[in-house]
């Protein structure tokens, strides 16, 4: 039976794990490195989300393989330039984080600025679910034509 400090301890040692692993996703995807973001997400990965095709439109990608597919699709439509962490909270497998980030759209360059909500589930380590609510205006701005 573990104490309540040894419980504390581990359960630090899990939030600085999940912080660590969710900074190393952005980080490969900020630098466009989609097969290395395997390692991180599991098998039945799920990602949900918003984006604009002409309007606003709800994505849903289920497996490792269609997340994978889904980084390399955003990839080809905008140029990540700048991330600013505005919060994250993490407890137990679950984490929410709110980022400001800075995308250059790779057709005409337009630059913008888009607020992204995330919610991440874990289990054992790997990422399960995705969850990702970007500024639909500033997306508008950003892809509109």
């Amino acid at each position: 039976m573990l104490t309540s400090d040894a419980n504390h301890q581990l359960a630090s040692l899990d939030r600085d794990l999940i912080k660590q692993r969710l900074r190393a996703l952005w980080d490969l995807r900020s630098r466009g490195e989609v097969a290395s973001l395997a390692a991180l997400l599991a098998h039945d990965c799920v990602y949900s989300g918003k984006t604009w095709f002409e309007k606003p439109v709800d994505v849903r990608r289920d497996g490792r393989d269609a997340c994978l597919e889904w980084a390399h699709q955003l990839n080809a439509m905008v140029q990540h330039v700048e991330t600013e962490v505005l919060y994250l909270i993490v407890e137990g497998e679950q984490a929410a984080a709110c980022r400001r980030m800075k995308f250059r759209e790779r057709g005409c360059g337009r630059i913008e600025e888009v607020v992204i909500c995330s919610y991440t589930r874990f289990r054992g380590g790997e990422i399960v679910e995705i969850v990702e609510y970007p500024d639909t205006l500033a997306i508008m701005r950003l892809l509109g034509d």
